[in-house]
């Protein structure tokens, strides 16, 4: 081996060196910002699970409005009816109130 083949070896072996520290330094670079990304991650699953705490009891609000809309307009249904009914009765206790009273009508 000469002088020329050992200094290209060194050459190639310093180009090598380069790219590894190159590499390196990615690698590093890579850890860090998965690192911040695990930090954030983390972050943002306790942001998560705190909203889905708040949003659980409005959940529970609505579905008890939900409820009681229903019920109110079951109440609704049966409401109607019972004003025809009742509108009936009072037509038929006027009309009672009338003959006993002596009232003809026209």
């Amino acid at each position: 081996m000469n002088d020329e083949n050992l200094q290209q070896i060194h050459n190639e072996l310093a180009e090598g060196d380069k790219r590894m520290d190159s590499l390196t330094d990615e690698v590093t670079a890579i850890k860090l910002e998965q690192a911040q990304f695990r930090v954030e991650l983390a972050e943002n699953t306790n942001a998560t699970k705190r909203i889905e705490a708040n949003t659980a009891e409005m959940l529970d609000v609505f579905e008890s409005w939900k409820g009681a809309m229903k019920v109110l307009t079951w109440i609704g249904k049966a409401a109607k009816p019972l004003g025809y009914l009742v509108g009936l009765g009072a037509s038929m206790a006027a009309f009672w109130a009338a003959l006993k009273g002596g009232v003809s009508p026209k």
